[in-house]
C-alpha cells in the first residue's frame, strides 16, 4: 500500500512564464511525485490550499541523457511527473499569483 502525505505529493509549484499565464485562466502547475494518482492529487490539493479542483491532467517527462563536459561523465536526469490542476475562474491561489503594480 502506497502512503503518502499531502506534503510529499505535491512536491512544487512551476514558475515559468507559460505557467503563470495559465493561472489567470485557473490552471496551476506543479512537480508531483511521480508515484501518485490524479485521485491522491487532487485530495492533496484540496487538503493544502482548501479548494476543491475541477480536473486533473498528469504528465510524464522522461529524464534526458547529459553529459558533464568537465568530468568527461554522462548523468542521467531523473524522470518527473508534472499535474495541471484546473480550478474555477472565480478562485485563486493567492501563495502563488504575482505581485504586479
Amino acid at each position: 500500500m502506497n502512503l503518502l502525505s499531502p506534503q510529499n505529493i505535491i512536491l512544487k509549484p512551476i514558475v515559468t512564464e507559460k505557467s503563470l499565464a495559465l493561472q489567470e485562466r485557473g490552471y496551476y502547475s506543479f512537480w508531483v511525485n511521480t508515484y501518485s494518482n490524479k485521485n491522491q492529487i487532487a485530495e492533496a490539493f484540496k487538503m493544502v490550499f482548501s479548494i476543491d479542483p475541477i480536473r486533473v491532467n498528469t504528465y510524464i517527462i522522461k529524464g534526458k541523457l547529459k553529459t558533464d563536459w568537465r568530468k568527461k561523465k554522462t548523468i542521467n536526469k531523473p524522470d518527473r511527473k508534472k499535474a495541471v490542476i484546473f480550478i474555477k475562474k472565480d478562485q485563486k491561489i493567492e501563495l502563488l499569483t504575482l505581485k504586479t503594480k
